[in-house]
């Protein structure tokens, strides 16, 4: 097999860790931060993508675990949501009642054939989708967008989903394939949406048929990353990879590109159906100041695979 039979030509450019950067600019892509139902650990990852979004809304029971993260503090109460979002049934009456009394929109949602996950994804594009050429933001659901004037040639708003993963199996395998619907409504749209699920341990999108360029800076991220061919099997090859693959089939039940290491800060990976690409994040990225230059500090790993 050779990536010559692709029939797909595509590049398609990916930068996670600019959703991460502390130092970054207000013209820089803009973003959703979707808060999922799972406990929140890391209050300095939280804070991070809460400064650089400007959309957020919480899944249902996503919002019981952002207001216990913040506990009670001035932080609580600045840190608002845009909305609530999902069935309701796991949405405490304490938190409902604080967030609402505080001007959040609680939107109940009880279609039974759609996730909260998907109720909020929906939720999003349609109020905060990008607008025609030189609007500028007047809509309340882009009230936080700096001024920035978009463009109706750009893509819709990239969604950062926090806590994908976790808890039960069942869950984090709804939250792959959320990655798939939401590349299934791109493709039928002709519009692209990053859609990027968030752990502390680690960074999952899926990549598209065709070349892939992924911008993969060790300052931020660690070394260990895989490529998933979930669904069906898939022929790739990459490049900048300590284990490259050149037109090999990959599929479950045969080789699989799992606990590979990045060689590179750029790395590629062409292949013939959409697979998702997973990497870790390095402990405690958090950026200083150091000589008059931004650098990043990392905790010191615990596992030689991380270095």
């Amino acid at each position: 097999m050779n990536m010559g039979n692709f029939g797909s030509k595509k590049t398609t450019e990916w930068s996670p860790a600019q959703y991460f950067d502390v130092q970054r600019a207000d013209d820089d892509k803009p973003f959703a931060l979707l808060i999922l139902n799972q406990e929140i650990t890391d209050l300095a990852m939280l804070e991070n993508l809460w400064n650089n979004s400007v959309f957020r809304v919480c899944a249902d029971g996503g919002a019981n675990r952002l207001y216990n993260a913040l506990r009670a503090g001035p932080d609580r109460e600045s840190m608002l949501p845009d909305a609530i979002v999902g069935d309701l049934d796991s949405l405490l009456v304490h938190v409902w009642t604080f967030y609402e009394s505080r001007g959040v929109k609680v939107i109940k949602d009880a279609d039974q054939d759609s996730t909260d996950f998907g109720k909020c994804l929906s939720y999003i594009s349609r109020h905060s989708a990008l607008q025609p050429p030189d609007f500028t933001e007047t809509h309340d659901a882009l009230d936080s967008w700096r001024g920035v004037k978009v463009s109706a040639t750009h893509s819709q708003l990239a969604v950062v989903a926090l806590g994908g993963f976790g808890g039960r199996v069942d869950h984090s395998l709804h939250s792959i394939h959320a990655l798939y619907v939401a590349s299934a409504a791109v493709k039928a749209s002709s519009t692209r949406r990053e859609l990027l699920l968030v752990s502390p341990q680690n960074i999952t999108f899926l990549l598209e048929p065709g070349k892939n360029i992924i911008h993969t800076p060790r300052s931020f991220l660690g070394k260990t990353c895989g490529i998933l061919p979930i669904g069906q099997p898939s022929i790739i090859t990459t490049r900048g990879f300590e284990w490259d693959l050149k037109g090999q089939e990959t599929r479950f039940g045969g080789l699989m590109s799992t606990s590979n290491h990045l060689n590179a800060d750029t790395v590629e990976v062409e292949t013939s159906e959409s697979v998702v690409f997973t990497v870790e994040i390095r402990t405690e990225a958090l950026s200083i100041t150091d000589g008059g230059e931004d650098v990043f500090w990392v905790q010191p790993p615990v596992r030689s695979d991380t270095v």
